[in-house]
């Protein structure tokens, strides 16, 4: 399985289009034909170079961005929206359509957000739709602290960081644990035990992430949270805290959509510095 990272129109400029290159497989980058409100022609262009040598280094997917197919996406949301008088965000609902659409088999794509004002907006907003029969849902939110590359950091280091086979293989095993491990524990009728046990294996994964990006020198350590969405069933246990790890599990409104999924990434969080109620 691969984690891509979905990107807004605008998050190039952001330190997070640099911290997603070392957390998951690849980022998931929308390049317009030409430019978008104040970017510019220059801008565009190195945006482009950029993408072309991430692609090329196996670190990048460049999306084909159509205005047209997005308003058209996004026309139910706005009707929702508009009834209810709340505004939604453009470049919020750019990473939300492209999760939607870069989910294949073998892939997971996940929003990112550089902090937690922008996610709390893109859940305010998505629990305004009706998600049909089933009101309530398990929000999974999962925090720690990670070294992350500085906003300037050249593309070239962090390529040839991503290319270590120790760094592969920590960024392979904090994902897995994420997305397959975490979801199987949750479905479980009586998980406290396993949670608290994964929990503790995910502290060593941390410690051997952190480790791997030691050769990158330029880096910064911030609280990184992952929010994860279940139709599990039964009590949450609330939360817990094992070594460097905060978790928290809590029964919530349903506020994105399953399908047919029992279990899905809600985003991941940049600069978390408290918990979502």
């Amino acid at each position: 399985m691969e984690t891509w990272a979905t990107l807004s129109i605008t998050d190039h400029r952001k330190p997070i289009y640099r911290q997603a290159l070392a957390l998951f497989d690849k980022i998931v980058v929308p390049i317009p034909s030409s430019p978008i409100g104040d970017q510019t022609a220059e801008e565009l262009d190195r945006l482009e170079a950029d993408v072309a040598f991430l692609e090329q280094s196996g670190a990048a997917r460049r999306y084909e961005w159509d205005t047209k197919e997005y308003v058209e996406w996004r026309s139910p949301l706005m009707a929702e929206a508009l009834a209810r008088g709340i505004r939604r965000d453009t470049y919020m609902d750019t990473r939300i359509m492209l999760a939607k659409k870069m989910t294949v088999d073998g892939v997971e794509a996940v929003p990112v957000y550089g902090n937690m004002a922008t996610y709390g907006m893109a859940r305010g907003a998505m629990g305004l739709v009706s998600w049909g029969e089933v009101n309530e849902a398990l929000t999974v939110e999962i925090a720690q602290t990670l070294p992350v590359p500085d906003h300037d950091t050249p593309l070239e280091d962090l390529i040839r960081m991503r290319e270590s086979a120790a760094f592969q293989q920590a960024m392979k095993d904090l994902n897995e644990w994420k997305y397959l491990r975490i979801p199987a524990i949750l479905l479980a009728p009586d998980h406290e035990g396993g949670l608290r046990r994964a929990i503790q294996d995910f502290n060593e994964m941390a410690d051997k992430y952190t480790a791997a990006m030691k050769e990158q020198q330029r880096t910064t350590r911030v609280k990184i949270l992952s929010i994860l969405v279940s139709a599990a069933t039964g009590d949450a246990v609330g939360v817990l805290k094992e070594g460097a790890t905060w978790f928290n599990e809590s029964r919530t409104p349903r506020w994105m959509e399953l399908a047919e999924r029992k279990c899905a990434p809600g985003g991941v969080v940049y600069h978390f510095e408290e918990a979502v109620h």
